[in-house]
């Protein structure tokens, strides 16, 4: 298992608060890298410690991803500004992928908002958003997981003191082994290269 200690954090942060106050921030713009680089070259999320919960309180370990492309975000259910836009995002993604892609292809929702965001309040927001499982996961854990998982994939988050949460919006595309291959930062980003990377991964055995 991989220890916090040996964990690299992995800066590549974009901020940015989700309120109105930042809405036209300089953040929100397209950024586009390949994850690579140090300890995180070839790490699959899938050795993380730690006990994950799916909304509705069922156990839903990350490994049990395994075997899909997966596309994760790291979100907030109060969030009132860029985590609808992001959900949005991945879902009109799941509509540009073909019938084959599709099939294949897994989103996992991970809130860094544990206090709030209860495996039961996430279900009622699955509901609400139309994400509708097993091919949406929604996930809820301790604060001491969310915040190994954020610094793996580079996504950082601060409550702002006004119930908000000031965070890095990034998109991850996970392989089928649950190891990071690409991500997208900000928002009004093009889709299509995300759904083609996507159809990539989903083509890749």
């Amino acid at each position: 298992m991989i220890r916090r200690s040996a964990l690299a954090v992995l800066v590549l942060g974009l901020t940015h608060a989700c309120d109105a106050e930042t809405e036209h921030a300089p953040e929100a713009h397209h950024v586009h890298r390949e994850i690579a680089g140090g300890d995180m070259t070839g790490l699959s999320l899938y050795q993380l410690e730690g006990d994950w919960v799916a909304a509705g309180a069922e156990s839903a370990p990350l490994a049990s991803l395994r075997g899909s492309p997966v596309l994760l975000l790291l979100f907030y259910g109060t969030c009132d500004y860029a985590c609808p836009l992001l959900v949005h995002d991945l879902q009109r993604v799941d509509g540009l992928l073909s019938a084959t892609a599709r099939e294949q292809v897994r989103f996992a929702l991970v809130s860094f908002d544990p206090e709030h965001d209860t495996p039961e309040r996430l279900a009622a927001y699955a509901r609400e958003q139309g994400l509708a499982p097993p091919r949406w996961r929604l996930l809820h854990g301790s604060p001491e997981q969310v915040r190994e998982l954020a610094a793996t994939v580079g996504v950082r988050y601060r409550p702002t003191g006004t119930g908000q949460f000031s965070h890095t919006m990034r998109i991850v595309l996970l392989d089928r082994d649950g190891v990071p291959v690409q991500h997208w930062d900000g928002l009004e980003r093009p889709l299509e290269p995300i759904a083609a990377a996507v159809t990539a991964v989903a083509e890749t055995r």
